[in-house]
């Protein structure tokens, strides 16, 4: 392709880019053009929010019933190392996952291969606490892997593809983020309340309402959340605090706090996290989404996960599957091990086997997945 050649197709595209801005199904046809430009299978464009684990929007040129259909979505989401792993360069599976660890793993062998799906280029274009969109080209097994051709695209595309983004959330008046904010809440099967930058409730999904509308410990007064019950409200009022500065100093090292409510020392009744949301705007206002609270009733059982589903799911092993349920359900690794009657050494070997599975290396990121994963349906 010669260098005017190159030069009008580069155009073409960032004029779709910004064309996408008003269209009533955003960047579908870039999707498009970026599948045609690259020699690629298909272009996917996710927008999913880091707040709300498995909550997702996707925008993409493959009209594949299956693979963009919501239970192959869903599972790639469950597994993809991406959303969790920030990519401030054009990055490729193999590059994130090297030695051959991307072809053993859950994301490769139960949800790309089967579509044949082997060569996968993605890139950040945009990532903070509210909103993480990442941009992705696709091609097949017979196909050859991505050059600095096409990494030298994305890297241009992306910085127009962001401030686009942030064209349409103006465009729309900030309901087409809100939209998708509010129904990745809704997914959520944790208590979760939106608080403004005013400390104000903002949004709450059904489980607050639930929780909030019959805890005798905890509810919504006047817009604000009020401990009851014999609780002492301050180190939830404290936490909110840190919370809202943390959002209006934009810190990104204020990443939470945790915290239980007693009635009495010992006797813990609610489980809270207080999370500021960081945004990149320069201007952001007061009346937007400063803090996420979600709580939970610590004297309820954890979710109840079928170990088969998981080894359908995950690949897991028997073993992997029925430790994996257990930590679901809120199972430590000393009571698992019990549980399981193996050692606490053989529990961690098969723990280690579920994060590379999983694409993590945390437990507490295996629970999060697992509890808003599909597998919670069967």
């Amino acid at each position: 392709m010669g260098v005017a050649q190159r030069s009008r197709g580069f155009s073409d595209l960032i004029g779709l880019v910004y064309e996408g801005v008003e269209e009533p199904q955003p960047w579908r046809r870039l999707m498009a053009r970026l599948s045609e430009q690259t020699r690629s299978r298909d272009a996917n464009l996710v927008i999913a929010s880091p707040a709300t684990p498995g909550a997702y929007l996707l925008i993409t040129d493959n009209d594949d019933p299956v693979a963009t259909g919501r239970p192959h979505v869903e599972g790639v989401m469950s597994v993809n190392p991406l959303l969790e792993q920030p990519l401030p360069r054009p990055t490729t599976m193999d590059e994130l996952m090297p030695g051959g660890a991307f072809l053993r793993s859950a994301l490769y062998v139960n949800f790309l291969k089967p579509l044949n799906i082997r060569h996968v280029l993605s890139r950040d274009v945009l990532r903070d606490d509210m909103l993480c969109a990442l941009l992705s080209l696709e091609r097949n097994a017979d196909q050859e892997p991505y050059s600095a051709r096409e990494r030298e695209l994305l890297e241009l595309v992306t910085p127009h593809l962001r401030r686009a983004i942030r064209m349409r959330e103006q465009y729309t008046q900030g309901s087409y983020m809100q939209q998708f904010f509010e129904e990745a809440m809704a997914k959520l099967s944790i208590a979760c309340v939106v608080l403004d930058g005013h400390g104000r409730v903002f949004s709450m999904n059904e489980c607050a309402r639930d929780l909030l509308a019959h805890s005798e410990f905890i509810g919504v007064r006047g817009d604000v959340l009020r401990c009851a019950g014999g609780v002492d409200g301050k180190p939830l009022a404290k936490a909110i605090d840190l919370a809202l500065a943390a959002h209006r100093n934009r810190c990104r090292s204020q990443r939470g706090v945790g915290l239980q409510l007693e009635t009495s020392p010992g006797n813990g009744v609610l489980d809270i996290v207080v999370k500021p949301l960081i945004s990149d705007r320069l201007l952001e206002s007061r009346d937007r989404p400063a803090a996420l609270v979600y709580i939970n009733d610590c004297r309820e059982p954890g979710i109840e996960l079928d170990p088969a589903v998981l080894v359908g799911m995950y690949g897991f092993t028997n073993c992997e599957s029925q430790l994996a349920a257990l930590l679901a359900r809120g199972t430590n690794l000393s009571d698992a091990a019990a549980h399981l009657g193996v050692s606490i050494n053989t529990v961690k070997t098969h723990l280690r086997g579920i994060y590379e599975k999983m694409g993590t290396n945390k437990q507490a990121q295996v629970v999060a997945k697992l509890n808003h994963s599909t597998a919670r349906l069967l």
